[in-house]
C-alpha cells in the first residue's frame, strides 16, 4: 500500500523569494549604516541581523526533503519513504509515535503524524477517511508488533 504526498512548488519559489526580501531589505540597511548613516541606531542594527538570519533559515528550510513531494510505502518490513533526496526505509521498531489527528468533521481532512527519532513526516489525507483509516491500521497494527517483539527480546 502507498501513498503520496504532492506539494506545490509554487509554495517553495514563494518561501526564497519572502527569504531574498527578508534578507536583502536588512542587507541595505546594515551597508548604509556601515557607511556611517544612522549610527546612533544599535538596536535596529541588532534586528537586522536577526531579520537577515530568519531569512537565511526561511530560504534553507525550502530545500527540505518534506517541501517536495513524498510518497510513503507501508511495506511489512518497515516504512519505505521516497523523497527528492533518494529513498529512506524505517524499520517499524524505530518509529517512536504514530498519531492520529480528527477534526470535528472527519470527511474534510484527517492526518496521520509518523516520529522517528528527529524527524517528523506529516500525512495529510483530504477527503479520504477510509485510506487514512486503513493505513492508521496498518501502522498501528505493525509499530505495536514490533514494539512488543522489541520487548520481548530485551527481556
Amino acid at each position: 500500500m502507498h501513498y503520496t504526498v504532492r506539494k506545490n512548488k509554487t509554495t517553495r519559489i514563494t518561501y526564497r523569494l519572502a527569504a531574498g526580501i527578508i534578507i536583502v531589505v536588512p542587507a541595505c540597511e546594515i551597508w548604509a549604516f556601515i557607511m556611517g548613516y544612522g549610527r546612533d541606531k544599535k538596536l535596529l542594527f541588532i534586528i537586522c541581523i536577526l531579520l537577515i538570519l530568519y531569512g537565511l533559515y526561511l530560504f534553507l528550510h525550502t530545500f527540505r526533503k518534506t517541501m517536495y513531494d513524498i510518497t510513503y510505502n507501508f511495506e511489512e518490513e518497515g516504512l519505505r519513504i521516497r523523497h527528492v533526496r533518494g529513498e529512506t526505509v524505517y524499520p517499524y521498531d524505530k518509529i517512536d509515535d504514530v498519531s492520529l489527528i480528527t477534526p470535528e468533521d472527519p470527511n474534510q481532512y484527517n492526518i496521520i503524524s509518523i516520529r522517528t527519532g528527529k524527524e517528523t513526516f506529516v500525512i495529510p489525507f483530504t477527503l479520504k477517511k477510509a485510506q487514512c483509516d486503513t493505513v492508521y491500521e496498518f501502522l498501528m497494527s505493525h509499530v505495536t508488533a514490533a514494539k512488543i517483539a522489541d520487548d520481548n527480546s530485551q527481556q
